[in-house]
């Protein structure tokens, strides 16, 4: 394209081509016009335009001499005579609309200030730049590399709709009128479908990795919001990266400096000392290191899910119909978070709590009504209801199940352990049913799943499977393989023993060692020494239980609270007064204060055999909590104790 231009006559640097275009006029014009190359050319320096070193990401000149790779001298004669170029642009406008639509639709738009350059921009609806921040946010977003299946085109703009509903996070405007639907319905639909394309592109060609300048091409990963203490803390952690098992990140706003390690659950440990702020939330989190990028997407509604692992709620990216969420939400926003789930969630089971950060509250159990239809998901405009729609999805997926024989693969599973199908979904499409074929050695089965249904998990483990290989298979032609077995043969999974229980008509009393020839199901193996642990029944009005040993040990135990769904739906007679509490070895007396003063002491040991105390000079604390009960009632044996205190503290 560059030899087609007078780079050595400036003012008519594009004179070749115009006068091309000026015989293609005046002819039948049934071709497209010739400046097609040309106008190309001005899309990718578009497409191009970021930020870097001292170019700024709206210099268009710029990329545009470099795509002709020609020098500055040249770039200000492109830019000083670029008039033309917006000229072609109205010819090729003018003929696509002459040929009423057989050769495709014009979607350029002009632009009150960029007269010349407006055009190409509007063609570029992915810049260099947006690439950049495109990678950051998948990795914060659960987008998965090379899995278009996951989340597809649609799913995207869905997802850059909602982050971008208040702030641009620096994307290019061209991009932002796409996504939010600025100027004719038909041209935002038409780049909205293209966009859709080029974003599936990018998740399907993306390695996981941060879009940025140099060799070094660092995995990109999501920080995790975690609520743990049931719900009475909330705190940072790091999503594992892909075969990165520790690393040292930075946090440049305050240069502190952290370690990640022990992935346990697809989480590092060593964001502990990490403080979660207000302004975190709504402006977005950096940690850095060589290896590993780590962001924090801002957003205004947070979405937890409880951790299989650990039992905390973790938050994730998108809400996920089909089981009970925590959501987050700034105490300004609560009112019309409200009105959005008056139509579309179970409002009965709904719990309002305060959230361990000033300004924001808690709300617990979110999940949609079993018979929520599309029509009331997709009613109102509000970017909060926008929230609750669930995800697109392409792929068939599996969820929980009893998983058997790793070592064979995935989606090994004992019979009555299937798991749940997660089936392809689609809002937009309406009341549509989804066929699903079953096909296994007994032949093939169809089943069709209304719209209602697939919002949530199909429970697949309701229904009677014999031991084999299924196939599932949609419409779409997305497939999934699983095998069922009816027992764990040995050898099969590590921790197999040879101990289980018979599969006959009535449950044995306890398990016995069988051959392979008999069907069982086999369970770990159970060690030759079973100690169970200590436990001491306590009332839960004791405001502070202090277990101490004899030899000067000392250890505070915090009572068990109630769990929440107790609480919030029983009556106090339900689950007792009274807490059982696990304490370790080498403890003999429990000292409990009650309101008022009161203090009591009850002994630990077995058989009543306390061990007589042997504290040393230095075990004053231990002292300062025995004398701390010395009026309670313990019999001599106590008093021994508090006798032993009064020589420490003398």
């Amino acid at each position: 394209m560059s030899e087609q231009l007078h780079w050595d006559r400036p003012s008519e640097i594009f004179s070749r081509l115009e006068w091309r275009c000026r015989q293609w006029a005046v002819g039948s014009q049934g071709d497209a016009p010739p400046i097609l190359p040309l106008l190309a050319v001005s899309v990718l320096a578009a497409s191009k335009m970021a930020t870097e070193g001292d170019i700024s990401s709206s210099n268009y000149y710029m990329r545009l001499a470099e795509v002709f790779r020609v020098g500055m001298r040249e770039r200000d004669d492109l830019r000083a005579h670029f008039k033309p170029v917006a000229d072609m642009w109205e010819s090729l406008d003018t003929w696509l609309e002459s040929r009423g639509g057989k050769r495709g639709y014009s979607t350029i738009s002009g632009d009150s200030h960029l007269t010349r350059i407006g055009y190409p921009i509007s063609q570029a609806l992915l810049r260099e730049q947006d690439r950049r921040i495109l990678t950051t946010f998948f990795g914060a977003t659960d987008v998965k590399p090379g899995a278009p299946e996951e989340f597809p085109g649609e799913e995207i703009i869905r997802r850059l709709r909602l982050w971008t509903s208040s702030n641009s996070h620096g994307l290019s405007r061209p991009l932002l009128k796409a996504l939010h639907g600025a100027g004719p319905c038909d041209d935002v639909a038409d780049k909205r479908t293209v966009l859709a394309k080029l974003l599936g592109r990018l998740v399907e060609h993306w390695d996981g990795t941060l879009h940025e300048d140099g060799s070094r091409a660092r995995i990109v990963s999501a920080l995790r919001l975690v609520l743990d203490r049931r719900a009475r803390r909330l705190r940072w952690a790091a999503e594992k990266a892909r075969g990165i098992s520790a690393a040292r990140v930075l946090h440049k706003d305050s240069g502190a400096r952290y370690q990640l390690s022990d992935p346990y659950g697809g989480l590092y440990s060593g964001l502990e000392e990490l403080g979660v702020t207000a302004d975190q939330l709504k402006r977005g989190l950096v940690l850095e290191g060589e290896e590993l990028y780590l962001g924090w997407v801002p957003q205004s509604l947070v979405f937890f899910r409880e951790d299989e692992y650990s039992g905390d709620f973790v938050s994730v990216g998108a809400f996920s119909p089909g089981e009970p969420h925590i959501l987050l939400v700034p105490n300004a926003e609560l009112g019309r978070v409200r009105g959005a789930l008056s139509d579309i969630a179970d409002c009965g089971r709904l719990v309002e709590r305060n959230a361990p950060l000033a300004g924001w509250t808690l709300i617990k159990n979110v999940d949609l009504k079993v018979a929520v239809t599309p029509a009331a998901l997709l009613k109102g405009d509000s970017v909060h209801a926008a929230h609750f729609i669930p995800s697109t999805r392409r792929g068939i997926r599996f969820a929980g199940g009893l998983r058997i024989g790793r070592d064979l693969g995935h989606h090994h599973y004992l019979q009555g352990g299937v798991p749940d199908w997660l089936l392809p979904r689609d809002v937009s499409q309406g009341e549509a049913n989804l066929r699903v074929m079953l096909s296994g050695a007994d032949g093939t089965y169809t089943h069709d799943f209304p719209l209602q249904k697939i919002l949530r998990p199909f429970p697949a483990r309701l229904m009677p499977f014999a031991d084999g290989t299924y196939q599932l298979t949609t419409p779409g032609q997305e497939r999934a393989t699983f095998t069922v077995s009816s027992a764990l043969c040995e050898q099969q999974a590590p921790e197999a023993g040879s101990i289980g229980h018979r599969c006959d008509a009535s449950a044995g009393t306890e398990a016995e060692t069988v051959g392979r020839e008999v069907r069982a199901i086999r369970g770990a193996k159970v060690p030759e020494e079973l100690t169970l642990p200590k436990t001491l029944m306590v009332q839960r009005r004791v405001k502070e239980l202090v277990l101490v040993g004899a030899e000067g040990e000392l250890l505070s135990l915090a009572l068990p609270d109630v769990p929440d769904w107790m609480s919030e739906r029983l009556p106090d007679e339900a689950y007792g007064y009274c807490a059982e509490v696990t304490f370790p070895e080498g403890y003999v007396w429990a000292i409990q204060h009650w309101q008022r003063r009161r203090t009591t002491v009850k002994s630990l040991a077995r058989s009543g055999k306390t061990t007589a105390p042997t504290p040393t000079a230095s075990d004053t604390a231990w002292a300062e909590s025995v004398l701390s009960a010395a009026t309670a009632k313990g019999g001599p044996l106590w008093e021994a104790y508090v006798a032993a205190a009064r020589e420490v503290l003398k």
